[in-house]
């Protein structure tokens, strides 16, 4: 029996925003911005700030344009997570990924939005106005480098004020394309097909057995490749984050001369350990 298991992980840059000096407190030498009527807020209170969201997002897509990258888009569910970890953060009056009994941020995106995402990565900051978090946001490598990774083509960003301060908190990641079930198996049986012919091989002929897509779910449902399934034939199970390309470990089982024919299984599910989801795979050999 074959297994094979790929994992994601999400990334997670840490640094300190230029506006923000190392005691956590806004940089006395900043001027606070004036507030509008639909900023303003009061010592107590805190107030979501879409004006500014909309700014910072602009800015960033800004930045990426100059870079010659393409622009991010706005998922309203990311933008949720982002306000909801921007408050918690004014609430506790601190800067940080992961707050006191908060979840992670692969959880935290997860909940809010039902994006198909590989790779994330968070900035947060405080400053006394957008074009202050920004500047200081670009200023700094980690946070730059999350602005402008290549890689991500999806942001939500929050951004709350408490009195005069803008607290903002700005989540990326790459969001993928999901498949039907059907579309999945296709996908993959695709790629089989695809690794043979790349291979100078035959190709094998696809057979019509639910034992594999039972098997597929199973392992989803028991989030573990371990899970039972058929004995019979050799079998080959993995996760993948892209059902249209067939891991390196998968395709040297592949391509085993012996391989007639193969039957493909495969089932989409969000588990505790992929949050954001991934495909159970199982491919039975004949």
């Amino acid at each position: 029996m074959f297994r094979v298991l790929t994992i994601s992980l999400a990334l997670i840059l840490i640094g300190v925003p230029a506006p923000v000096k190392d005691g956590g407190t806004p940089n006395p030498a900043a001027k606070p911005a004036t507030a509008s009527a639909h900023q303003a807020a009061s010592a107590e209170g805190l107030t979501y700030d879409a004006d500014a969201e909309r700014d910072l997002l602009r800015l960033a897509n800004e930045a990426r344009a100059q870079a010659g990258l393409p622009p991010l888009q706005q998922d309203a569910g990311m933008t949720q997570a982002a306000e909801a970890h921007a408050a918690a953060m004014v609430e506790q009056q601190q800067l940080s990924h992961q707050l006191p009994g908060e979840p992670a941020l692969s959880q935290r995106l997860a909940t809010n939005c039902s994006l198909h995402l590989d790779h994330a990565g968070e900035n947060v900051a405080y400053a006394c106005s957008v074009t202050q978090a920004h500047q200081g946001l670009m200023h700094s490598p980690p946070h730059r480098e999350n602005l402008l990774n290549p890689a991500y083509n999806i942001a939500g960003i929050g951004a709350v004020w408490n009195g005069f301060v803008l607290y903002i908190t700005e989540d990326f990641g790459h969001s993928l394309p999901t498949y039907s079930a059907p579309d999945a198996d296709e996908a993959i049986a695709e790629s089989i097909a695809r690794t043979r012919r790349d291979a100078a091989m035959k190709p094998l002929q696809r057979i019509d057995n639910t034992a594999a897509k039972t098997a597929a779910c199973s392992m989803a449902q028991a989030d573990s490749i371990d899970a039972e399934g058929p004995r019979d034939h050799a079998v080959l199970r993995y996760t993948t984050m892209r059902p249209e390309n067939v891991p390196d470990s998968a395709a040297r089982v592949i391509d085993d001369r012996r391989a007639r024919g193969f039957a493909v299984g495969s089932c989409y599910s969000r588990t505790p350990t992929y949050p954001s989801g991934v495909y159970w795979v199982t491919l039975i050999l004949y």
